[in-house]
């Protein structure tokens, strides 16, 4: 059941993810990482990251809510009284948003003047009403999922890419023509759910008990919504401290993108998927199940995500390369943003953490630990990008995108502070669940590094003798191949591959 969820939700991911990629890789050609691109990146990054964080707080609540004992058979009536009341505060919300908009974007792009800033302003009056699509859009995919509804929930993002793609196409499109498709495309988000919500029996309109009862903990959603948020705020924050250099906002956001892009395919899907087992089997004290589950997600995420940053080490250039070196996008850009993607990718334990272990703490009610580190986190990440600026400023205009030292620091730094996250979430959740890591799984993940190290080798001697294909247009994917099967032959050998499956098939 759990595996066959997983891959339905993981193949749902892939569609929705490629389409979005092909979207960022059209949008390069467009307008490749000018001003225009950091400006969008940023207004759009503040919907993605604010309104994304506030629509799925509210759909863990909704499905919290909807499995309490007192509203059994009431679903239906609390599902449409939560609409009706979070879609009149976020009408009220979005209004509120219009009103601010100078002083936004004065936050969010600080070092932007002139007719840039007034860009940025209008751009913010055109994506306000998405406030209401996105929250709308992930509480009923949190209705639907709560219903075993699994793959449109998954791919409720294609519309809205396949949206944006074709306004891209159109010759001479305005950034802000694209900024107006941008927010029909996060109402379809909701278009493309309507018809499982409907089936599901569910409406906007159903009549109000009266005697429905569902007493939230408000600061419950602040928890939730403050704890998921780390890693996207992090690197916000990161373009908005260079925003002042031409093209580094729009280069962080291609290279984090990107990465989230990836990462999300595996760790969302795996949370969506096996998240509601642990809950139950966590609710019901079968601690020992927890932990088994646990300990084998941290082997299979090992065993993903250390080929998954051989690869971006080796051949990040070459990918970034294929993927957006056209029209705008020239080779200058391509380098930085490989440079971006690897150092933001070096942060995967700390993302894996937010998007998944932070979940089995909520489990204990143990938001001090993920709240208290969320921030120490995002408060030493503005420090030390002070501190950076100060030491080493740059800015202004320049040719060509240039990777200056605090560029580089200031991504770094924030690899450096997601991954302190996920040590200390690492020890938290021993307290919720008992020790974990075992020697089992430790010689597990000495042996998927063995794996990984011996891949790398196989690189090393493929680049030595033939460093041109190794690194040609297309022919490394057949390196990349080869040191694959390198490495999933060493994972069968010493056994790893084995268990991987074996505990798949046994859910």
């Amino acid at each position: 059941m759990i595996g066959s969820a997983y891959i339905m939700v993981v193949v749902g991911i892939l569609l929705a993810k490629g389409v979005g990629f092909y979207r960022d890789m059209v949008f390069a050609g467009v307008f490749g990482t000018g001003a225009e691109s950091d400006i969008y990146f940023q207004v759009f990054g503040l919907v993605n990251l604010i309104f994304t964080g506030i629509g799925v707080a509210l759909s863990t609540l909704v499905i919290k809510n909807l499995n309490k004992a007192e509203n059994a058979g009431r679903d239906k009536i609390y599902a449409a009284s939560f609409l009706r009341k979070s879609i009149l505060y976020l009408i009220g919300s979005a209004v509120v948003l219009v009103i601010l908009a100078k002083p936004i974007v004065t936050l969010i792009l600080p070092e932007v003047k002139g007719e840039s800033f007034d860009l940025a302003v209008r751009l913010m009056y055109i994506m306000s009403p998405s406030l209401i699509f996105v929250v709308v859009a992930y509480i009923i995919s949190g209705l639907l999922q709560n219903k075993k509804v699994f793959f449109i929930t998954s791919i409720m993002s294609l519309p809205f890419n396949v949206a944006i793609i074709i306004a891209l196409f159109f010759k001479n499109v305005s950034i802000e023509t694209v900024g107006i498709v941008t927010t029909i495309g996060w109402f379809l988000h909701i278009a493309v759910q309507l018809p499982s919500f409907y089936r599901k029996g569910y409406s906007f309109l159903a009549k109000e008990d009266k005697q429905l009862r569902v007493k939230s903990k408000n600061p419950e959603i602040i928890w939730i919504f403050a704890s998921n948020m780390m890693f996207q705020l992090c690197v916000y924050i990161d373009r908005a401290f260079v925003s002042g250099t031409r093209g580094i906002a729009s280069t962080f956001n291609y290279a984090s993108n990107l990465f989230i892009t990836i990462a999300s395919v595996f760790v969302v899907a795996m949370s969506t998927v096996v998240f509601p087992a642990i809950s139950k089997n966590y609710e019901e004290g079968n601690k020992t199940y927890v932990n088994e589950l646990i300990q084998y997600i941290v082997s299979i995420m090992f065993a993903i995500f250390l080929p998954f940053l051989l690869v971006v080490g080796l051949f990040g250039e070459d990918l970034i390369r294929l993927i957006y070196q056209r029209g705008a996008f020239g080779p200058d850009s391509t380098t930085a943003v490989a440079t971006m993607f690897f150092i933001y990718s070096l942060g995967v334990l700390g993302y894996l953490a937010q998007e998944l272990f932070n979940k089995v703490i909520y489990l204990a009610g143990k938001y001090k630990y993920t709240v208290s580190g969320t921030l120490t986190v995002i408060i030493l990440n503005v420090l030390s990008n002070l501190t950076i600026k100060a030491l080493f400023p740059a800015g202004g205009e320049q040719s060509g995108i240039v990777i200056t030292t605090a560029s580089l620091l200031i991504a770094a730094s924030t690899s450096v502070l997601i991954t302190a996250y996920a040590v200390f979430i690492a020890i938290v959740l021993k307290k919720v669940i008992g020790k974990y890591w075992t020697k089992d799984l430790v010689k597990n993940i000495i042996k998927i590094f063995v794996s990984g190290g011996l891949s790398a080798i196989a690189y090393v001697l493929f680049n030595s003798f033939k460093p041109s294909f190794a690194h040609g247009y297309l022919s490394f994917a057949v390196v990349i191949i080869f040191c694959g099967t390198v490495y999933i032959a060493s994972l069968y050998v010493t056994g790893v591959l084995k268990q991987l499956i074996k505990r798949k098939t046994e859910e």
